[in-house]
């Protein structure tokens, strides 16, 4: 079963090249290489961390569980696996030992004899010092991403800890050489590639007893990223009532930066609410995010995901299953503008017809009828990851490297994606609910409480994208917004929420299959130009809301009154496991003083802890800057912001995804 997954990743491994490190503190594969062929990297898809048996154990030490664990396990498949494990892994201590032999051979300085001995040590043994353990990390994280170039890292902080802390006592490394090999670390990361990357670092947090797993080296992870300033990789913060006063102050430094970076993670949310859907407290205490927002188990589970486009989900609704007639498309990017640009379909199933809207008396039925399209909608969606999971189970083979960083491979010898992940994490996002909420009270309000337009006439406005129609725009406009602190629309928009999260509940109850609840959602570009324009005012291919978090531009009363829009649905936040994202843009002239502008920043990640967030992220701009960079593109290529679950260079985004960004931009009070 694994034969040809094994030969191909032999093949890899021997081909490898040994480049030599130069002026780097760290050897390894930068862009030199890049693997042709895919079947060592089957069915990774690269979203959460390896394991890290590798540093527990060593390569070699890999290789030899394995093939002791082989002789105990009950079936062939597993036998097969751990076979396979064993082989590859003999073939990585290979390659260390072949590469520290090149590396000696051209060595000139102690730096470069330092680091050829680092190899040779790793070959054989496990790392036992910080140097050897980050080198090691890079080492295989590298071989994983030989294929895309990109994979998630996990709690890096955690996973070095106890080695970093050994050197400090010891003095065989000052914080100043691990700041040194932070940066040359991150410095590997950019090179290799930028933006969509999955590079998601998570540190700080609690653990099981309440104490901190964050350390000094987690304020360190944050400064490096302060002195790299570069968009790799994506730093996340876990805050708990016991952190560290420094690891706070350090993330606060990092968001001022403005890059969208240090999203915050509330442990005293996510923890509990990880535990109430049935995961043990042990692993609930592992968590970290994914390649983007998600959150996963840090060397636990893996993560696989549906997406409902709810904006979508409303059009059809509104036209009884159909998309929407307009006389107006428009070809779209991803984010990135070398991506192609194509004609984006909104993820929803169009031709379940949930009833005429034509023929409701009242907004409470016209409301009833477009939950009916959110359920149905929901559970197909549902239904697609069950049939993903029970194809697993019944046949798959993943990565035979992959499997080796895990503990629990090596005891038992089940595939992770066939069973062997303590828990299986599969994911629904549903993103942009506060654009539905704001277009289902503008229809409350014009069609049904002052019945000033019908729903035939809201349709013809919509086919021609308001043309014509510019008195009926203005007043969809002056409906109330999510985002404001306004009760009517924010209420609707958790009603929604509860909607959502009920569902997936009541398939799990049906089913005996779970799928994690999240606010989220990453299409938001495209779907704005996937949908028509819509009956909240916006034209075709003006933004949508993304994840849980006002549409663009339509949050005016400040981030105070946005994040009290928000927190009304507080309940339904702790119900999403998977992550409600909210995502805050600031101007650049935030306060009059760095010290002042980290006391708003201060202020707003309390606010959003005490109101029950489960995540933030906070990106600031100067949005006149940003229109400038538009215009010469070649004078700012220094300029990172946030795109959704990571920070790209903002030259790089096409000119839709640009403009999105500036559009975020909400003013402070």
């Amino acid at each position: 079963m694994y034969e040809a997954i094994v030969k191909n990743t032999v093949e890899i491994l021997c081909q490898l090249p040994v480049p030599f490190p130069e002026s780097r503190l760290l050897a390894g594969i930068v862009k030199e290489y890049r693997a042709p062929q895919q079947e060592m990297f089957m069915n990774d898809n690269y979203h959460y961390a390896m394991g890290t048996a590798y540093l527990k154990l060593g390569i070699l030490g890999v290789s030899e569980k394995a093939e002791e664990s082989s002789k105990t396990v009950e079936t062939e498949k597993q036998r097969e696996l751990l076979s396979s494990i064993a082989i590859v892994y003999r073939e990585i201590s290979n390659y260390l030992s072949r590469y520290a032999e090149a590396v000696h051979k051209q060595a000139e300085s102690d730096k470069q004899r330092h680091t050829g001995d680092m190899l040779k040590a790793l070959s054989t043994r496990p790392p036992q010092h910080f140097d050897e353990a980050l080198q090691l990390v890079y080492i295989m994280w590298k071989l994983r991403t030989l294929y895309k170039k990109h994979a998630d890292l996990g709690r890096l902080d955690v996973h070095l800890r106890e080695l970093f802390e050994k050197d400090m006592t010891s003095g065989y490394m000052s914080e100043q050489d691990v700041l040194d090999y932070l940066l040359c670390f991150w410095e590997l990361l950019n090179e290799n590639d930028s933006g969509d990357t999955l590079l998601n670092v998570m540190v700080g947090g609690r653990n099981i007893d309440g104490s901190d797993a964050g350390s000094r080296l987690s304020v360190l992870m944050l400064k490096a990223v302060q002195l790299c300033r570069q968009t790799e990789p994506h730093i996340n913060v876990r805050v708990h009532p016991e952190l560290d006063p420094a690891i706070y102050q350090a993330m606060l430094e990092v968001q001022l930066m403005g890059q969208g970076q240090a999203t915050m993670y509330n442990d005293e949310v996510i923890i509990p609410s990880l535990m109430k859907f049935g995961i043990p407290e042990e692993l609930a205490c592992c968590y970290a995010n994914d390649g983007c927002s998600e959150i996963t188990l840090d060397g636990y589970s893996g993560i696989d995901y549906a997406h409902i486009d709810i904006v979508g989900v409303f059009e059809l609704a509104f036209n009884n299953g159909s998309w929407a007639d307009r006389t107006y498309r428009k070809k779209v990017h991803y984010w990135n503008n070398s991506d192609p640009d194509y004609f984006y379909t909104p993820h929803a199933v169009c031709g379940y017809a949930s009833g005429d809207p034509q023929t409701c008396e009242t907004f409470e039925k016209f409301y009833q009828m477009f939950l009916k399209q959110y359920e149905f909608q929901i559970r197909n969606k549902a239904e697609e990851l069950k049939r993903l999971y029970d194809d697993r189970m019944s046949f798959v083979t993943t990565s035979v490297f992959l499997n080796g960083t895990y503990d629990f491979v090596l005891e038992h010898g089940d595939d992770i994606l066939g069973g062997g992940f303590p828990f299986a994490e599969y994911m629904l996002f549903s993103g942009s609910i506060p654009t539905a909420a704001d277009c289902l009270i503008a229809v409350k309000s014009l069609v049904y409480d002052r019945k000033i337009y019908t729903i035939s006439e809201l349709k013809e406005a919509i086919r021609v994208d308001f043309k014509g129609y510019e008195g009926m725009r203005k007043q969809m406009l002056n409906t109330p917004k999510f985002g404001n602190d306004i009760d009517e629309v924010d209420l609707l928009a958790r009603d929604i929420a509860r909607c959502f999260c009920d569902c997936l509940q009541n398939f799990r109850k049906e089913s005996g299959f779970a799928v994690m609840p999240a606010l989220y959602g990453f299409r938001f570009l495209e779907e704005s130009y996937g949908v028509a324009a819509t009956p909240d005012g916006r034209h075709y291919g003006d933004p949508i809301a993304e994840h849980y978090c006002a549409t663009p531009g339509r949050a005016v009363n400040g981030p105070t009154a946005l994040l009290n829009s928000i927190a009304k649905a507080k309940e339904e936040i702790s119900m999403a496991v998977g992550v409600c994202a909210v995502q805050i843009t600031l101007p650049r002239n935030l306060g009059n003083t760095d010290e002042e502008s980290l006391m708003i920043l201060d202020g707003l990640n309390r606010a959003a802890v005490a109101g029950g967030l489960n995540h933030m992220n906070i990106g600031i701009y100067d949005a006149e800057l940003l229109r400038e960079a538009q215009r010469n593109p070649e004078q700012h290529k220094d300029i990172i912001v946030r795109v959704w679950g990571y920070s790209a260079r903002f030259v790089t985004l096409c000119k839709e995804m640009q403009d999105h960004v500036i559009n975020r931009i909400t003013a402070v009070n």
